[in-house]
Order: structure tokens, then C-alpha cells, then sequence
């Protein structure tokens, strides 16, 4: 996801620019970077990047998933580039023998059971942690923690804090452990009759859910299906909805796209004279190949919403944003616990008590390949928030 490298101190040319679709909508989490494959970066959640280069000219290669390949020549710097991404899907085919709701069930069966197969393969990696909130337009809370992982193709099992940094100021809700829902929502159901959320992926999936197949794409020579699903009106239990990536071959998952209320999930306390008039989670968790024909999670993001509402008053907006990307694989390290992340573990807490250490910030390479929230933290900055919880 991020393409990390050691780059050389001379990178003094900044580029900016935005990646949006055919109908101008931004799309985030795009990979950008440069064609020799020697630096790039990822978009952010409104496709914002930018991207440090030694010289220009420079040709920058944006992908995708649903989208076809772009390559664009970057002449100078300055001014802000509009990167235009086509859709790469297709429709479906006009003949078919199966119908196509037996194709996605088929598709979502098979990768069920490779799921299965490998649920107790446990991996393990250093991945970076982002959360930001903002009440009413304006950023209020901020944090970012890196941390050593131990995770299943299910869920994250376990993990280390290394270095972190947080910064707040009064005003909406503050999210003590929303970093559980990146890590406890799983990818897959073992148990459905036990879940207390149920998921598309899983043994009996098509007992609790509609698939149907909305279309195909080639990429890289690799076909996928985009198979939407929906609880069926029997299941009585909060379920998701939302879209799997599938590949046709291997039926290894891509990606996994998952919406329901936040409510169903975290507990809000409101001060008195407010109802809630809203809310809403989306999560997002793209997989990469490993392993000859399966996949393993590379990053997963989330974004959720709340509004609240009182007589008289315009509506109170809170909205918060959490990504966590692997930029390294590793072995199981000597010396890490890998502390279990259960549902009720405080990792704002062990945040919180981390002493700020701007140096590390201001030369870690993992944050300079993906420069794009620098505004946001030197807003934190100005205000001088960083350390003082």
C-alpha cells in the first residue's frame, strides 16, 4: 500500500493533486506513484496526496481497485493535479446459463471455505495507525500510533504500541475505543449462531444474507466479481451491508466493503436535552496476495458519523475517521507480547499516557512517504495539544 523507500534528503518537490472518479467524486485510498516503482504514496479519504520527487519531469502511475490503470506526465510543480480514474468494470454477460445470484453464492462459498481453512494461520507485521475527528467541520481529536501486530485472516489478534502522539480539544464526542471496531469487526463468521454481528463471509452465509453478482473487471489479468449482499428481513441480529471482491479463480478476498448503523456497536453518551437524529459506520479492508492463491489484510479503514439534535438548534455533527495500513510483514518478533485486543481493551488510554516525542514525528519515513494531513497537524500544533493529556 504505501511504497516505502530510502529516499534521499534532495526530495524538495512536492506534488500535489487529487484522484476522482468519471463523475468527479473523489476517490480515496488510490496508489500513487512513480512509474519505476521508486517512491509513492496513497491517497487520503477524500483523494487527496501528496508526493515528494527529487526531479521532474516524472511519470506518476495511479491504481485502483474498480478502476483501469492511469499514467500521467508531470511536467512542474505549483499546481494542483486532477487525476481522472475510469471504471474498469463491465456489465454481465448477456447470456448466462446460472443466474446471477447462484454465481455470487457459489463465489462467496468457495472463499467462505478458504477463510475457514486458514482461520488459524496467524501472521504478523508493523502497521500505522491513524484517527481523527471533527465536530462540526472542525478537527477536535487526533492520534496516531504504530504498532506491532499479530493477526488471522478473521480479525487482528493481538498487538504492541511502539510510538504514538495524540491531541485534543473539547467538542463532540470523544471515541475511547472506536480502534476496536478496525480490529474486532470480523472478516469472517465461525459461529453465526454466536456472533453478536453478522458478516457476509462464513459457514451458512446464504442463510442470512442476499449476494447477488453486479458485474466483473480485469485487472492485471486477475478477473474479480463485485458481488453486493444484504441481510435477508428474517435475521433478527444487527447485520452488515455492503460489497465483497472476489477473485474468480482463486476465490480469494480482495476487498470487503461493510456499512451499518454505529449505534449497533458502541454506546453514546449524550448530555441531556439531545437525541440522536443519525448515524452511520463504514468499513473498508482491502487484502493482497500471499501465499500462491490467498490473500492477507494490507490496510483497513473506517469511518463512522453522528448527529445529534435539540429543539430549536441547528444539527451537532461528529465525524471520525480511522485507518490502519501494514508497511511491513514480518515474522513473529522476540520480546512482543502481542497483548490481546479484545472488544473492552482502553487503547486510548495506553495512547494518551505515551510521552510526545516530536522528533520521531518530524523524520519518520512512514509518515513523509504520505505527507498529505500536515495542515491538520500543524493546526494541532499551533494550538499546542500534542503530549498535554
Amino acid at each position: 500500500m504505501l511504497l516505502l523507500s530510502s529516499t534521499a534528503s534532495a526530495q524538495r518537490i512536492v506534488l500535489l493533486g487529487q484522484v476522482v472518479d468519471e463523475q468527479q467524486r473523489p476517490v480515496p485510498y488510490a496508489t500513487v506513484g512513480l512509474a519505476d516503482g521508486s517512491n509513492g504514496t496513497a491517497t487520503n479519504e477524500v483523494g487527496e496526496f501528496s508526493l515528494r520527487v527529487s526531479v521532474l519531469p516524472q511519470r506518476l502511475v495511479v491504481l485502483s481497485m474498480g478502476y483501469s490503470r492511469s499514467e500521467t506526465e508531470v511536467q512542474k510543480a505549483g499546481t494542483a493535479l486532477q487525476i481522472v480514474l475510469q471504471a474498469s468494470a463491465v456489465g454481465l454477460p448477456g447470456v448466462t446459463v446460472r443466474s446471477p445470484e447462484k454465481i455470487a453464492e457459489e463465489l462467496v462459498q468457495r472463499a467462505s471455505a478458504k477463510l475457514w481453512r486458514h482461520a488459524r494461520d496467524l501472521q504478523y507485521g508493523k502497521a500505522f495507525y491513524r484517527q481523527k475527528t471533527r465536530h462540526n467541520g472542525e478537527y477536535r481529536e487526533f492520534f496516531d500510533a504504530f504498532y506491532d501486530v499479530k493477526f488471522s485472516n478473521r480479525v487482528i489478534e493481538g498487538w504492541d504500541l511502539g510510538e504514538s502522539r495524540y491531541a485534543f480539544t473539547p467538542g463532540g464526542f470523544t471515541f475511547t475505543n472506536f480502534s476496536s471496531l478496525i480490529r474486532q469487526v470480523p472478516v469472517f463468521s465461525r459461529h453465526p449462531l454466536r456472533e453478536k454481528l453478522l458478516v457476509p463471509l462464513g459457514p451458512q452465509a446464504t442463510q442470512y444474507f442476499y449476494f447477488t453478482l453486479r458485474s466483473f473487471f480485469t485487472e492485471n489479468g486477475r478477473e474479480t466479481a463485485v458481488i453486493d449482499f444484504e441481510p435477508r428481513p428474517e435475521v433478527q441480529k444487527p447485520a452488515t451491508t455492503g460489497t465483497l471482491f472476489i477473485d474468480v479463480e482463486t476465490a480469494a478476498l480482495r476487498r470487503q466493503e461493510l456499512s451499518l448503523p454505529l449505534s449497533s456497536m458502541l454506546r453514546f453518551q449524550m448530555e441531556p436535552g439531545y437525541e440522536r437524529a443519525g448515524d452511520d459506520f463504514k468499513l473498508v479492508a482491502d487484502f493482497i496476495p500471499y501465499a500462491d492463491s490467498l490473500t492477507r489484510l494490507s490496510a483497513t479503514r473506517a469511518e463512522g458519523t453522528i448527529v445529534l439534535r435539540r429543539p430549536n438548534a441547528r444539527p451537532d455533527s461528529t465525524q471520525v475517521a480511522a485507518q490502519l495500513v501494514f508497511y511491513q510483514y514480518t515474522g513473529r518478533l522476540p520480546g512482543h507480547a502481542y497483548k490481546d485486543v479484545g472488544r473492552h481493551s482502553r487503547d486510548l488510554e495506553q495512547v494518551m499516557k505515551k510521552a510526545y516525542n516530536p522528533e520521531f514525528w518530524q523524520t519518520n519515513e512512514v509518515l513523509r512517504a504520505s505527507p498529505v494531513e500536515q495542515e491538520v497537524i500543524k493546526s494541532f500544533e499551533g494550538r499546542k495539544v500534542f503530549g498535554r493529556y
